[in-house]
């Protein structure tokens, strides 16, 4: 019986279960019109639900939900302290803000490589990173037979080949990809007035930033 906004809710999947849940109600949004698109199809069940096509940085509600979350979008963006406190600004009191980045710590080794290939990937052509992903992620399937060393790489490998090539593909296309440290996820909310802080390190390599709005 809660209200919630899904910032950057892509088609729709953290919105989904929520809403399966018994959520009161939901604002979904998205700046890409095709993934607001699907998240319109795969939501329609609920009626509920409001979704749009938004960017974060013109989010302009105030004090109307009891939770706010942005799930692996934050650290892509130009200037995500003002996309936190959007998010923050949308909260009634004692709302709860809830953000999931990519963390610095325990993704040393792998972010080596990433970073060399970023450097390339970025500047090419959208069909040709596809191209690229694909290679990277047949790459990716052979070591995850011999070396899944950590809880993640042991998760990722029963995904279907597919599933690892999104993946692959959405680290290596966007031009901005912060892995954040601990002291980083938490000056995103150094400035706002908040309360309850939890900060999980998810899994060793992801961060998971709760607080709630005094």
């Amino acid at each position: 019986n809660k209200s919630f906004i899904d910032a950057g809710c892509g088609i729709g999947r953290n919105s989904y279960w929520p809403l399966k849940a018994g959520a009161r109600s939901c604002f979904a949004f998205d700046f890409d019109h095709r993934t607001v698109s699907v998240a319109k199809e795969n939501l329609k069940e609920f009626n509920n639900v409001k979704i749009e096509y938004l960017s974060i940085d013109n989010l302009k509600i105030k004090n109307q939900f009891d939770i706010a979350f942005s799930i692996g979008v934050i650290h892509h963006l130009l200037n995500p302290k003002l996309a936190v406190q959007n998010l923050y600004n949308s909260l009634k009191k004692d709302g709860t803000l809830i953000i999931w980045v990519y963390a610095k710590e325990g993704n040393e080794f792998y972010l080596f490589f990433l970073n060399i290939m970023r450097k390339i990937t970025t500047k090419l052509p959208l069909s040709v990173t596809k191209y690229f992903s694909q290679i990277a992620t047949m790459l990716l399937w052979f070591f995850l037979r011999f070396f899944s060393y950590n809880k993640y790489l042991k998760m990722i490998k029963t995904f279907s080949f597919r599933h690892l090539e999104s993946i692959v593909f959405d680290q290596l296309f966007p031009s901005i990809a912060n892995y954040w440290t601990k002291d980083q996820v938490l000056g995103l909310i150094d400035k706002l007035n908040v309360k309850n802080i939890k900060i999980i390190h998810k899994g060793n390599y992801t961060w998971t930033l709760i607080c709630d709005k005094k």
